[in-house]
């Protein structure tokens, strides 16, 4: 599929996607939009851990922000190293500014050496909370494993945002210290537990403290005055 324009539900501040990784998500996230997109049902998400034939042909050209991996976990404990490898190696054949984002954040420490020099690391924390809707590693341990990543560049997913206990989730956040947070909800009426609007509004009014809010459109369905 090559490198490809955003649009719809993904980062605003995000230009393109490049999707390398081919094979099913072992996370099987209850919200995953690909379980309700035509996507989905591609070959191409089907099996194992593979690299996408031809992909690695992909001219990704420079300037440019790419989130790669953004239909996938490219650093799921089921991807091959080499895969991993091979993946990055290609991604530093051009200078542009790359994020790498995964609920698997542990993995990151095996592979900080190889990333693009211009390039973000992310995870999500939907809450600080355990609910049961996916195989990833609960928000806890994504937490600790991310904090002990050491990396100048990191940023937070928020989304789709859960019921959350105020005092700790801002104290995760503040100590993971990322360059930004991105705040969204559920598009897609997966029936998730989620904060009120006043709950919801105090915690960015936290996060603006120590560092940028990027919130998503979508988020507007829980805060109505959303700036």
């Amino acid at each position: 599929m090559g490198l490809n324009k955003t649009n719809g539900n993904m980062y605003p501040w995000v230009a393109y996607t490049w999707n390398p990784l081919a094979g099913k998500c072992q996370h099987d996230c209850r919200y995953c939009y690909m379980k309700r997109s035509f996507l989905g049902n591609l070959k191409k998400y089907k099996g194992e851990a593979r690299l996408a034939e031809g992909e690695l042909d992909t001219d990704l050209g420079s300037g440019k922000t790419i989130f790669v991996g953004s239909a996938t976990d490219i650093f799921g404990g089921w991807v091959p190293e080499n895969t991993i490898k091979n993946i990055l190696s290609h991604c530093r054949k051009f200078p542009n500014n790359y994020l790498f984002q995964s609920k698997n954040p542990s993995r990151f420490a095996e592979f900080l050496e190889l990333l693009p020099k211009s390039s973000i690391i992310g995870t999500t924390l939907e809450t600080n909370r355990e609910y049961n809707i996916s195989h990833a590693p609960q928000p806890p341990q994504r937490y600790q494993d991310f904090l002990s990543i050491e990396y100048p560049r990191k940023m937070i997913s928020i989304e789709p945002i859960l019921d959350f206990d105020l005092e700790e989730f801002l104290m995760w956040i503040e100590k993971i210290n990322p360059e930004f947070v991105s705040i969204g909800a559920d598009s897609k009426n997966n029936d998730l537990q989620e904060p009120d609007s006043n709950k919801t509004e105090e915690l960015i009014r936290g996060i603006k403290e120590f560092t940028e809010i990027r919130s998503k459109k979508n988020l507007r369905r829980l805060v109505k005055n959303l700036v």
